[in-house]
């Protein structure tokens, strides 16, 4: 009886060994994701749909780190003082300067450069929230991608992105049916980049007029939000809109820079 007791205890305690293998497993295989996010208000919908998407991303297992470009005064473009020395003194050449930085293990970039390098080095899939601005990202997330999606990094020789997925997640203050043609162009020329770096664009998920709809209406677009976080690494590619083959990364002599001289 006491054998037969113990057996039990001991299959039990094997089960449930099991049981926290698979979690664990089923946990260390999800993938991580680096939000990119862009906006200056704290009450804005912006941040609650970041929010959301960030606790929904902790529940289901996910390793999340955040750049908050407003709050890291990611302001300013790419210049020399993204570097801490520079190979040429007498004329900037940023893709020249970047290429060097990167060969040197990055440390000639400046420490804070050097951190979104390693969050975006480290994410799987790079999830970018934003307000549509002007029809196009607010300027800070386009100095933040001139300064980070660097020459020898990104892009050129030495790049290293290849496979990594990226989505973009953004409010508009105009109703679809007013944007929706140039927004295309939008997700094209969005998606020709992280292409044209060997990473693979998602289709966007866009929250249209929230300044101009009901309340309800707000919490239906984080309630799909939430539910695409869910199952974020299912998010189906995005295909450009003119079904252009962007494969530049084949041949990397075509970014080839020789200004050493």
């Amino acid at each position: 009886g006491i054998n037969a007791e113990y057996m039990g205890i001991r299959e039990k305690m094997m089960i449930l060994l099991l049981v926290l293998l698979s979690i664990s497993s089923s946990l260390a295989e999800k993938p991580n994701v680096l939000i990119v996010f862009a906006h200056q208000e704290p009450q804005s919908f912006c941040f609650a749909l970041r929010n959301r998407v960030f606790q929904t991303l902790v529940i289901k297992g996910h390793q999340v780190k955040m750049s908050n470009l407003f709050q890291m005064k990611m302001i300013q473009s790419l210049d020399k003082t993204d570097f801490t020395e520079v190979y040429n003194k007498t004329y900037f050449y940023p893709q020249l300067e970047q290429k060097i930085a990167n060969e040197k293990n990055r440390r000639t970039f400046i420490p804070e450069l050097r951190l979104e390098h390693n969050k975006v080095e480290w994410a799987n899939i790079i999830l970018i929230i934003f307000p549509y601005y002007c029809m196009y990202f607010p300027g800070i997330i386009k100095s933040w991608m001139e300064r980070v999606f660097s020459y020898g990094f990104a892009y050129g020789e030495g790049h290293n992105l290849t496979g990594k997925k990226v989505m973009l997640m953004y409010a508009t203050g105009a109703a679809q049916p007013y944007i929706e043609a140039v927004e295309k162009n939008f997700w094209d020329s969005v998606a020709t980049i992280t292409k044209f770096m060997g990473m693979i664009p998602l289709k966007p998920f866009v929250s249209y007029a929230v300044q101009h709809i009901s309340y309800e209406a707000r919490v239906e677009y984080l309630k799909q939000a939430i539910q695409i976080a869910e199952d974020i690494e299912k998010r189906e590619p995005y295909n450009l809109a003119s079904n252009a083959d962007i494969s530049f990364q084949h041949d990397t002599r075509l970014f080839a820079i020789n200004m050493y001289k």
